[in-house]
């Protein structure tokens, strides 16, 4: 059991942060070629790499969710009302700028689609629980299914860590949910449109994108931490570092090779591979944080990823004519896709700055002032 809980004020860690910069990177590289209708030309030996970067880097901010809810937990054992707390902050670290980009989606999608979503739809995902439902699985915030998604990891995860308490409790936890994620795939495919649960169309949603399916993954995260914090801590600085180098090569060999073609048409284990392999990198970067990985400016784009998670999108959607137009200057397919990429993340940055400023840590700011207040 770990006995690293403490009542001192809750500290970061700057290895998470950084890689949570290097994940919502690695989901707009992705993001940038698939969005724009047609897709964005890339050259072909470099096209695995990127286009994979959706599905890899939600499930690299999966694995970090999980290994920072449990430092946290464990930071504020000491807490009174602890569950309480926890969900309170939890509302409102992800509420109040989702609510703001609801607002901004029912807006554009009126406009600019002629589409106008009803009130039971609204609600449903103003809940936060809509993954739940099988007609808003995604919701209309485009890519926010990870929100319906981390919403019942939240809901869930206070119990986890009352009763997963070492390593040997995480990965039997780990076993169950991988077992648990197969037995939803297989239900969902035979039975989920037989039953009246789905239509035929949204099969591939609610297996895609459903809550079990990415349990596993989080679920690694709460191994690594407890991998890390049980063990590898107690270990030397050299052996540490040592570890971690072996930790990120690993990390490394293990994607080359979910990249390669046989890999790809894996589709159902992929997820689960994903977690499994992001893991080794938290691990190695937990153990060894390389300074040039880890370092006060990825840290710091790194706190505003939800910003740019949430944003991004809408961005790439509203600037495809200029993505079209640097194609056409460009010479190359590689200079058109990186100078494109460059121009996205310049837009993204400057306006996730601003939102995390005023919205997101307002959104904190009230929350604990909630928690202060009761």
């Amino acid at each position: 059991m770990s006995n690293h809980s403490t009542t001192e004020p809750y500290v970061r860690l700057d290895f998470l942060d950084s890689l949570r910069c290097f994940a919502i990177i690695y989901v707009i590289i992705s993001h940038l070629i698939l969005i724009p209708q047609p897709n964005l030309a890339i050259p072909a030996w470099i096209a695995p790499f990127l286009i994979n970067g959706g599905d890899a880097g939600v499930s690299l901010f999966f694995v970090l969710s999980a290994f920072s809810l449990s430092y946290a937990m464990d930071q504020r054992s000491k807490e009174k009302r602890l569950l309480r707390n926890f969900y309170i902050r939890r509302f409102f670290r992800i509420a109040p700028l989702f609510y703001i980009l609801m607002v901004i989606y029912w807006i554009r999608d009126a406009v600019v689609f002629n589409v106008l979503h009803p009130v039971w739809e609204i609600l449903i995902n103003a809940s936060l629980l809509f993954n739940l439902a099988p007609c808003c699985i995604t919701g209309f915030v485009w890519a926010s299914w990870t929100v319906g998604v981390i919403a019942l990891l939240y809901l869930i995860f206070p119990a986890i860590h009352q009763y997963i308490r070492n390593l040997h409790g995480a990965l039997a936890l780990f076993i169950a949910s991988v077992l648990i994620a197969w037995g939803w795939s297989y239900v969902i495919k035979n039975y989920g449109v037989a039953v009246g649960y789905l239509n035929t169309e949204d099969v591939g949603f609610a297996w895609g994108f459903g809550f079990l399916q990415h349990l596993p993954v989080f679920v690694c995260g709460i191994v690594i931490y407890r991998l890390f914090f049980d063990y590898m801590i107690k270990t030397t600085r050299k052996s540490r570092q040592l570890y971690g180098t072996i930790s990120i090569l690993a990390f490394a060999l293990f994607y080359s090779i979910l990249l390669t073609e046989s890999m790809q048409n894996l589709l159902w284990g992929r997820t689960i591979l994903h977690g499994i392999c992001f893991s080794l990198l938290v691990l190695g970067l937990a153990l060894n944080p390389f300074r040039f990985l880890v370092n006060a400016k990825t840290a710091y784009l790194g706190k505003v990823s939800y910003s740019m998670y949430l944003f991004h999108p809408l961005i790439i959607f509203t600037i495809i004519p200029v993505y079209h137009r640097i194609y056409d200057i460009m010479p190359a397919d590689i200079a058109g896709y990186v100078a494109s990429l460059l121009l996205t993340l310049a837009l993204l940055i400057a306006i996730s700055l601003i939102a995390y400023r005023y919205i997101e840590r307002s959104g904190i700011m009230l929350g604990e002032n909630v928690i202060g207040r009761s």
